[in-house]
């Protein structure tokens, strides 16, 4: 009998296992932010209009993999001044006209994640306009019950993705744009 509840007691010390299988974005808990530091301080913009299908798998014994496909609607980044979204969206810089969406597609990985919060890293490729670059986001994943909750910040360079420095009279922004995604994810079904 106390070897049943020694194996029981140690069954419920291990690791519970991720939730696996496809998963969607959720709203409105789900965004992408960013910064840009300029001569006057700078200016954050954000969006909201985000979609994107994950797959989570085991990859080996204590080892996670998600397939990630992202899409972030540039139309709809506000930036709280009109005529700077305006001109974010000209083709001079965005050029939402032509290319309407930035888009992510790569994996995210945990080795030996501990739940309910963890380090993870995603990798992929990141199309804006029509460039795209490889980009590594560092994670801090977050699981309660059957959903996830992923934060991460990256700094890319706009002259990586051939959009020039804004400059505007007084006006001069620097290349680094610090980008800020919050991703809740819930099992599709």
């Amino acid at each position: 009998m106390r070897i049943v509840a020694f194996i029981t007691g140690l069954s419920l010390l291990a690791p519970a296992g991720l939730p696996v299988g496809s998963f969607q974005l959720t709203l409105p808990e789900s965004r992408v932010e960013f910064f840009v530091k300029d001569n006057r301080g700078g200016f954050t913009g954000q969006t909201r209009d985000v979609t994107a299908t994950v797959t989570v798998r085991e990859r080996a014994a204590d080892a996670y993999v998600a397939d990630v496909d992202a899409k972030i609607d540039a139309r709809t980044i506000r930036t709280g001044s009109g005529l700077r979204d305006w001109q974010m969206r000209s083709a001079t810089f965005l050029n939402t006209a032509e290319f309407p969406f930035i888009t992510f597609t790569g994996t995210a990985s945990a080795e030996q994640p501990s739940p309910p919060q963890f380090k993870g890293m995603l990798r992929g490729r990141l199309t804006i306009r029509n460039v795209t670059r490889e980009v590594e986001v560092p994670l801090e994943i977050t699981v309660e019950g059957g959903a996830y909750t992923a934060r991460g910040e990256v700094v890319l360079r706009m002259t990586d993705f051939s959009i020039p420095i804004p400059r505007f009279l007084i006006f001069v922004a620097e290349d680094p744009v610090t980008v800020k995604l919050q991703i809740r994810l819930l099992p599709k079904g």
